[in-house]
This record gives C-alpha cells, sequence and structure tokens, in this order.
C-alpha cells in the first residue's frame, strides 16, 4: 500500500491495516474514547449510494483506530479509482470528517491466489 497525502493505493487483494490518528487543533495527538465509531467508506463517487466497501471500528489501539483490510474485502473490486473518507461520530453524537473525500486507487495485481 502506498499514501501520499490522502490518496490511497494498494494491489486488488492484498491485507492491510490503515491507522488513523485523531489530532487537536495544534495538532497534538488525541486519543479515541470508548463509544467513539469510526466509519471508513469507499465509493465509486460522492453521489453514488453504493457503498465499494466499509469498514465500522469502535475498538481502539493506543488510542488509534486500525482499519483492517482483508483479502477478502478487496479480491472482487474491479480495478480502478475510487473515493474514500473518514468520519467520527463521537460518543456524544458529533459527527466529524477526518478526512474528506480523497483518491483510493485499487491496482490490478499478477498472481491472483
Amino acid at each position: 500500500m502506498k499514501v501520499v497525502q490522502n490518496a490511497i493505493s494498494m494491489v486488488r487483494g492484498d491485507t492491510e491495516t490503515i491507522t488513523i490518528k485523531k489530532t487537536d487543533i495544534n495538532d497534538n495527538q488525541v486519543s479515541f474514547s470508548d463509544g467513539d465509531i469510526i466509519y471508513f467508506t469507499i465509493k465509486k463517487s460522492i453521489h453514488d449510494t453504493n457503498k465499494i466497501l466499509q469498514k465500522v471500528v469502535t475498538t481502539f489501539i493506543d488510542g488509534n483506530a486500525l482499519i483492517e483490510i482483508t483479502h477478502n474485502d478487496t479480491k472482487d473490486i474491479i480495478y480502478g479509482t475510487y473515493l474514500y473518507d473518514v468520519q467520527l461520530t463521537d460518543k456524544n453524537g458529533v459527527v466529524t470528517t477526518l478526512i474528506e473525500p480523497s483518491r483510493f486507487y485499487i491496482q490490478g495485481e499478477v498472481t491472483y491466489e
């Protein structure tokens, strides 16, 4: 997997982990709390109602959200360019977009096992 700014590129069918960290206005890391929910969503476009993939995280490790993308999550996705974002619904119900819609590239592979 490769991340440039917020654009993510990964090979279809690979297993990857994306670490999401929360920071305050001064760029100091702040831990996610029990009751927070992180949504990682991939779609073909922002206007599409169909989700290509969505991961929901409610358990945090060292205050961070780990988005686990497995082989099965992407093995059948058509190669191409998609959009993703990361949204936080905090324990008080406040919704914040942590990563605005950004490019998510699914690249082809040679070995398809």
